[in-house]
């Protein structure tokens, strides 16, 4: 594969461009929003503003999906940047006039328009082109370059000018990748639609259970960033910034890396998500903890470019952005609840004694659900239509 194929067609191309415009946007809104929230109530409001964000679109995502297979995945992906288009200059004037319950309810339903982005996105993707692989390994590639340029960006316009400023400024974004989305020829949602899941569907849905334990390591991950800095490595509040700053530059290399490795992405990826953390355990220090968590940001691109691309493989076109709703649902449920389980696994063993389960979790499922025959099983196998 190459970055070529990645941009193989012209509406994959704007695809991708409407993407990032959407993604840093994304980045700005929730930088700014818990920015916004800390000079509300401090630390408390911080966490209920990502609880109501996570929660609703969790619920939320499923019932998008079922609307993605049955409508044009392009309108829905312009339907959803639109809305949110809409929310975040309601939401900048929410926040200037200090109406916290009003900007809470708004970057709620924002994010439940976000919930139906990816999976008509990763739906849409294989009408576009024949190498969906290629495209979803530049998706990944993007997303993290959005992490960590729209983060950046959102820090220093709320830190500047404010958070109302800069819900306006991203409101910029989606408007520019609602332009992109219109361009883009409109698909016929297929006509398949009360088709059952077969045999492969069932094996999708153990790869989307992997998945969500990857995802429920990401929540553990994002508290160990902040306990490793602080308490393993020593190397203050500023090392948070550089740990997370190391795998959002991990997820990009990562994303270059999937485009050469295809489908052995996946075993691969599972490999350098848990191996660094219990590397990080075994011998802690400041570099250690740089290499591991860019080394950790290369897995997770690689899991997420492999998993979406065997989920388009396994399933048919008529239930495909469902099967992708489950998976975006269960990313925001397990990111919580990974969040939350990650003190109690530290307040029972240790901090490193954390990284070590955390570390252990994703190979040990991939094993258990021998993921990797499936892989091999279908890597030969087109998208169906």
């Amino acid at each position: 594969m190459t970055l070529r194929d990645a941009l193989a067609t012209p509406d994959l191309r704007r695809l991708q461009a409407a993407w990032a415009a959407a993604a840093f946007g994304g980045w700005v809104f929730m930088v700014a929003l818990a920015v916004h929230a800390y000079g509300e109530g401090g630390a408390a409001a911080v966490g209920l503003a990502a609880l109501t964000r996570m929660v609703p679109a969790g619920l939320a995502a499923p019932l998008l999906g079922r609307v993605a297979d049955r409508c044009s995945r392009r309108d829905v992906l312009l339907a959803s940047t639109l809305i949110r288009a809409v929310l975040l200059g309601a939401l900048a004037l929410a926040a200037a006039a200090h109406v916290f319950a009003a900007t809470l309810v708004l970057g709620a339903l924002f994010t439940i328009a976000q919930a139906a982005h990816k999976p008509a996105q990763a739906a849409l993707i294989p009408h576009l082109t024949d190498r969906p692989a290629a495209a979803n390994a530049l998706w990944s590639t993007i997303d993290n370059a959005a992490f960590i340029l729209g983060a950046l960006a959102g820090g220093i316009l709320a830190a500047a000018i404010g958070a109302p400023a800069a819900f306006a400024g991203a409101t910029l974004t989606f408007l520019l990748a609602a332009a992109l989305l219109t361009n883009i020829k409109r698909d016929c949602p297929s006509l398949a639609t009360g088709v059952a899941f077969s045999a492969l569907d069932r094996r999708a849905r153990v790869l989307v259970a992997v998945l969500s334990v990857s995802t429920l390591v990401e929540g553990m991950v994002d508290v160990l960033v902040v306990v490793t800095a602080l308490e393993i490595v020593d190397v203050g509040e500023a090392g948070v910034g550089w740990l997370n700053g190391a795998w959002g530059v991990g997820g990009v290399l990562g994303g270059v890396l999937a485009l050469r490795v295809a489908t052995r992405a996946l075993p691969l990826g599972t490999v350098l998500v848990g191996a660094p953390l219990l590397a990080l355990a075994a011998l802690p220090g400041p570099a250690a903890a740089l290499v591991a968590l860019t080394t950790l940001g290369v897995g997770y691109s690689l899991v997420e470019t492999a998993g979406i691309t065997l989920i388009q493989r396994l399933t048919h076109d008529a239930v495909r952005a469902r099967t992708f709703a489950r998976l975006e649902s269960s990313y925001w449920l397990t990111t919580g609840a990974g969040a939350m389980l990650a003190p109690l696994v530290i307040a029972l063993t240790s901090p490193r004694g954390a990284l070590v389960i955390a570390g252990a979790a994703l190979p040990l499922a991939a094993l258990l659900t021998k993921l990797v025959p499936l892989r091999v099983a279908t890597a030969a196998r087109p998208a169906a239509a």
